[in-house]
């Protein structure tokens, strides 16, 4: 926003234009100003009646941007996110390149040619991404411009653990990634509960007119309260590693409350919370005869029962 009227200093550029270009509305344009005004940007408006009477955008006399010029660690910083995100479908290393082409006439030629060399020698993890991941970008995009413009939305859901599909309409409040995939939290007003749905898994997504309902929602406290994706009511884990596997699980964060303590055995016990068991039992079922779940007792008989059946299904010709 602040190039867009650094390029029309002079005629400005008006609160329609910054409105369309954005895809908002000129309420949200009107705000964004406002922030960026009272983050010590010289900007004043204008309403010219000889231009059908609209608000002009005008940085004050005499103030230029100052300019960007992006150094080696910039660079690697920049490879180093598109490689991250690159899995996601949303980034690709051309994408970079597509941005650092664009203000090259600030860069040193040498600067380009470290990126290319940068991305030859990194490589993204592929390992299970989604097998159709195109739609991605603009399921994203629309989501993001509900929640930035506090506004609901309706879509169409598969549910894998119900296995059917349903309508829903729902205020979108955080998305988060995890998994190779993007997870949407959504207050449902029918059952009133914050629930989290999968991008992937939504269809026919539309922005709707209609405000977002009043939620008391705090992303990082929501999705912080329990191991994994999917929430529910909290409950502790204790698990039980054996070496070698226990060096590994040692060297990870896998819960910011968790608790490491080991054993004479070289054998490690983890004990975090939790609030989903069908994510505890892919993690536990993740490490094989490597893991012995302690508690809950529910996970055990879960676990117990996946493991019958693993060995029926081996001794089934």
């Amino acid at each position: 926003m602040l190039h867009l009227i650094n390029q029309h200093r002079l005629s400005g550029i008006s609160k329609g234009e910054l409105a369309t270009h954005f895809g908002v509305s000129k309420k949200t344009i009107a705000r964004d100003i406002t922030n960026l005004s009272s983050c010590g940007f010289p900007i004043y408006e204008d309403q010219d009646m000889d231009r059908g009477n609209q608000v002009f955008y005008y940085f004050t006399e005499g103030y230029r941007l100052p300019d960007y010029t992006l150094n080696y660690e910039d660079i690697l910083s920049l490879s180093l996110a598109s490689k991250l995100w690159e899995e996601s479908g949303l980034v690709t290393a051309d994408s970079i390149k597509g941005i650092l082409t664009k203000i090259e006439t600030k860069l040193d030629k040498s600067i380009l040619k470290f990126y290319r060399d940068v991305q030859k020698a990194l490589i993204s993890d592929s390992t299970g991404t989604l097998s159709d991941s195109d739609s991605m970008p603009e399921k994203l995009s629309l989501i993001l411009k509900a929640i930035l413009n506090y506004k609901m939305i309706s879509f169409d859901y598969y549910s894998v653990q119900n296995q059917r599909h349903s309508h829903k309409e729902v205020s979108p409040l955080a998305i988060k990634y995890f998994n190779h995939n993007f997870y949407l939290a959504g207050y449902y007003k029918k059952i009133d509960q914050v629930i989290v749905f999968a991008l992937n898994r939504m269809d026919k997504i539309k922005l709707g007119d209609k405000p977002q309902h009043e939620v008391d929602f705090d992303s990082k406290t929501y999705f912080d309260s329990g191991f994994g994706i999917y929430t529910g009511e909290v409950f502790q884990v204790k698990l039980q590693f054996f070496p070698p596997t226990s060096d590994y699980i040692a060297e990870r964060v896998w819960h910011p409350a968790q608790k490491l303590t080991w054993l004479e055995n070289k054998s490690l016990i983890l004990e975090m919370p939790a609030n989903s068991l069908s994510e505890m039992k892919k993690f536990v079922l993740s490490y094989g005869a490597k893991v012995k779940v302690l508690e809950p007792g529910e996970l055990r008989a879960i676990i117990q029962m996946e493991s019958e059946l693993i060995i029926k299904h081996y001794l089934t010709k």
